[in-house]
């Protein structure tokens, strides 16, 4: 006899099943939540909505809602594309392609901002969760879960100030958060990953009866996310400079942005800097000397209040020094 699950006997089986439209538009509709996320940032960066507005609770939910969503989707993928057990050349090609475009975002977000740049975000938690589910993937369903759980559970147990050391942090047990623009370390969030698997491992037996499985989506909404759910990888590594490069063409058309960010920060320091002990006129000299220096150098204020990157900062904080001296 065949190995089998449930009645099903899994080698009369496809080597891997073909694409499950609903679990495309799926995905599609993590990348939605996705784009909304990381559009709040764009727009609170360029100045046309409140620094604040990323941070908010509805935005930290979508933001966990999403990972878990996509990291579930990977372990669910996995199960599908390998049912029969792991075909090695086929995930040892995913697999690259996922390093690959883990290591260009690392890449990118370095020249970006070498202050925070992205050492370990959701595509390298894919990558290594891969790597640890890979064993589950002809295992029982329940092994799987059980791991899942574990996954989840770890870093409610075993956190400690021993795992915040650069070489560790990633594991995602310590008891500090990097300084980064995306961080997904590896615990919980591998354990999504394995559910995600356990559970689709434990419906390949019923997956021809369920009437969902062959939907297709009829109208172009439908069609746009399954799309989307098809090519994500490529969309999740284009659509951040497309949002970027339509916000400047759009602040610099419009010009909200310097004006707004000179006259928050003015608002901000002066009254930072009578309450660290400053004399009202000096301080109010230095913030208008830092505000008309920084404009001349063509520093953006913004990184005063929280936004642009590391260099910018390095270059706003020589021009503070410089009007703080001559206040004194």
């Amino acid at each position: 006899m065949g190995e089998t699950m449930g009645d099903t006997d899994l080698t009369t089986m496809p080597a891997k099943f073909g694409r499950i439209a609903a679990i495309d538009v799926a995905r599609g509709l993590a990348l939605v939540g996705m784009v909304v996320y990381h559009l709040t940032w764009d727009l609170a960066s360029f100045g046309f909505i409140a620094n604040e507005a990323p941070f908010s609770p509805a935005m930290r939910l979508l933001s966990q809602v999403v990972a878990g969503a996509f990291l579930a989707l990977c372990g669910v993928s996995l199960a599908l594309a390998h049912p029969l057990g792991l075909r090695w050349g086929a995930f040892a090609r995913r697999f690259a392609l996922i390093v690959g475009a883990a290591l260009l975002v690392t890449a990118a977000t370095f020249l970006l901002d070498r202050d925070e740049p992205i050492f370990f975000g959701i595509l390298h938690c894919i990558a290594v969760a891969s790597l640890i589910a890979a064993p589950f993937v002809g295992a029982p369903a329940w092994a799987a879960l059980a791991a899942g759980v574990v996954a989840l559970a770890a870093p409610l147990v075993v956190a400690s100030d021993a795992f915040n050391s650069p070489a560790l942090i990633w594991l995602g047990l310590g008891t500090a958060a990097p300084h980064t623009l995306d961080w997904r370390p590896l615990l919980p969030w591998a354990g999504a990953v394995l559910v995600g698997l356990a559970l689709a491992r434990g419906s390949l037996s019923r997956l021809a009866l369920w009437s969902w499985t062959a939907w297709r989506p009829a109208a172009v909404p439908g069609r746009a996310l399954r799309f989307a759910g098809r090519h994500s990888l490529a969309i999740y590594l284009v659509h951040q400079p497309i949002l970027f490069a339509a916000l400047f063409a759009l602040a610099a058309a419009t010009g909200p942005t310097a004006r707004r960010d000179r006259d928050s920060y003015l608002a901000s320091c002066r009254p930072a800097c009578v309450e660290a002990g400053g004399e009202a006129v000096p301080c109010a000299k230095a913030c208008a000397c830092i505000a008309d220096r920084a404009e001349a150098a063509g520093v953006s204020l913004g990184v005063a209040l929280g936004q642009g990157g590391g260099d910018e900062r390095r270059r706003l904080k020589s021009i503070v020094e410089a009007c703080g001296a001559e206040a004194r």
